[in-house]
């Protein structure tokens, strides 16, 4: 389990609060139609968000872990591109420094992983990518727009 831990501040107030985001060892999935797959479930605990709870799945357990801290960093970098967050070290207070790269092509990028791998079943690409509409094209996600879209 990788515990990451940030001071969250909200643009325009003096009070920052302390957050976490954890993410589970990847557990292989042993039925259903993700059965040989890898999952990670990745917990965030920032306010704007209404599910904290993600599963993140891929082919092996190191790119379950890769795509997991990517899709923490491209979280953190929708919120500091609406303008709305500043994310800080907890020992330094300085500012995170996230790639300047348009959220966008980045989450047009996974999708198509996701849909061109071939080690995942029809079936299973498919059941895929009903969970990321279903979990960021909902009301409160900051992605929903993009992601209604792409999927």
């Amino acid at each position: 389990m990788l515990k990451i831990s940030f001071f969250l501040k909200k643009l325009g107030t003096e009070q920052s609060n302390l957050e976490h985001i954890t993410i589970s060892s990847p557990k292989k999935i042993s039925e259903g139609k993700l059965a040989g797959l890898y999952e990670c479930e990745v917990y965030l605990s920032i306010p704007d968000f209404e599910r904290k709870q993600h599963s993140i799945y891929s082919t092996n357990p190191a790119d379950a872990l890769c795509l997991a801290s990517e899709f923490v960093k491209s979280q953190f970098q929708f919120l500091i591109d609406r303008g709305v967050y500043s994310i800080n070290e907890v020992e330094s207070k300085e500012p995170w420094k996230l790639e300047k790269k348009d959220p966008q092509i980045s989450l047009q990028e996974k999708i198509d992983e996701i849909k061109n791998n071939k080690n995942i079943s029809e079936e299973g690409k498919q059941e895929i990518l009903a969970i990321l509409k279903k979990t960021f094209g909902s009301k409160n996600s900051p992605i929903k727009d993009q992601v209604n879209k792409l999927v």
